[in-house]
């Protein structure tokens, strides 16, 4: 091709990529892991309340996808300051010494107020569990608005070396996303929700979350074993309103439309808007309004050529912020749900989890006690709702 025709395809807009005969195609990155930001939390249950200084952060993260590279996203989108980490490392789980990333080449990078940041690409082979750490130096006093888990703290810079256990606290994982490359393409999910999808109740929620099992119960079937499922919930989120992170709406396009890969999404959300109309009054919403956010989020999916399968609100009664007028609207809401044809597919997560005797209660041996939350075994039942419904979309080719 000559380079007259190259210029003429350039100045009419196609991508210099398309215009070069036999060029080399772009890396195919897919997500295999993420956390979307929440904002700093020192009041939270068990945070650490301090502001990292001079101090090592061990976040340890396992992966669902495989490939032969990995890129880590770190996040300050919800930061108001610059965010400065001093050097960072990653190595696989008793693997063996840490590699240390880069930044277009630093060994350290600032974040901007607001913006994400990619470490370089790092030649290290990943199947679906391998358990990877990642390590950020903190040479100033911050406090990063990422997502709150447990993490492990050491004095100074220890990015270059294991330190040992050092103390292990609820605090802010930089990291919001682990992509691969060089494996083969994927379907890509992303369980988008609250608590109920984040794991809140489980044992180990990198496990036995229902979004950790159903990826589990897919990679076992010949059929289904082209998906990879990420964890998108957050732990008191509401469609409507701010909770614990930015409402649904606002975080739907970094959370879900932004995944690399992402085909599908499961929604799982509208339970703590329910809620909070007993509680917050003036926040209080109706079921039409859940439903109009459902729509929004399926139109704007759709226009990306994503495929929403809708999860029904499992039963509340009993629960604190419970009363009649809420139970009418989750009600209202399923009926929708299941009837309205709105979604490309419908897991019911009611219909697995309600007691056959008292059908506004979750089972007894499903829930943690607060008759809200699953526990593992109330987990695996909504699992075993979802894999079925996904492994019917089928694989590629």
């Amino acid at each position: 091709m000559s380079a007259r025709r190259i210029a003429a395809l350039l100045l009419l807009g196609l991508p210099a990529s398309l215009a070069i005969a036999g060029a080399a195609a772009p890396d195919r990155w897919q997500a295999a892991w993420v956390a979307p930001p929440i904002g700093w939390e020192p009041k939270s249950k068990g945070a650490y309340p301090d502001p990292i200084r001079d101090q090592t952060v061990r976040q340890t993260i396992r992966v669902a996808a495989p490939g032969t590279r990995i890129r880590i996203r770190l996040t300050n989108e919800l930061g108001s300051e610059p965010l400065r980490i001093g050097a960072a490392s990653v190595a696989v789980e008793g693997g063996g010494a840490p590699l240390m990333l880069r930044f277009s080449g630093a060994a350290s990078v600032t974040l901007p107020a607001g913006a994400p940041v990619y470490s370089d690409p790092v030649a290290l082979p990943v199947t679906p569990g391998t358990r990877l750490v990642l390590a950020l130096h903190y040479p100033d006093s911050v406090t990063p608005a990422a997502h709150a888990q447990k993490v492990r703290l050491s004095e100074g810079d220890t990015t270059a070396r294991d330190p040992g256990q050092g103390l292990e606290v609820r605090s802010a994982g930089l990291a919001s996303a682990i992509e691969v490359a060089g494996g083969p393409a994927r379907r890509v999910l992303v369980a988008f929700g609250d608590s109920i999808t984040e794991g809140a109740g489980a044992s180990d929620a990198a496990r036995t979350s229902w979004p950790a099992q159903a990826g589990a119960l897919l990679a076992a079937r010949r059929d289904a074993r082209c998906w990879t499922v990420v964890n998108a919930g957050i732990s008191g989120n509401r469609l409507l309103y701010n909770g614990r992170g930015p409402n649904a709406l606002a975080r739907f396009d970094r959370d879900v439309l932004a995944v690399p890969g992402v085909t599908h999404v499961v929604l799982l959300e509208g339970i703590n808007d329910i809620g909070t109309s007993k509680t917050i009054p003036a926040q209080a919403v109706t079921a039409e309004q859940v439903i109009a956010a459902y729509r929004q989020l399926i139109e704007r999916a759709h226009a990306r050529g994503i495929k929403v399968l809708g999860g029904t609100l499992l039963p509340f009664v009993g629960a604190a912020y419970q009363d009649a007028a809420g139970e009418a609207k989750r009600v209202a809401v399923n009926r929708w749900i299941r009837s309205a044809g709105a979604f490309d597919g419908v897991i019911d997560f009611e219909a697995v989890t309600r007691d056959p005797a008292q059908r506004d209660r979750m089972i007894a041996g499903f829930e943690i006690g607060d008759h809200l939350h699953p526990n593992d075994a109330g987990y695996t039942a909504m699992a075993g709702a979802a894999a079925p419904v996904i492994a019917r979309i089928g694989c590629p080719g």
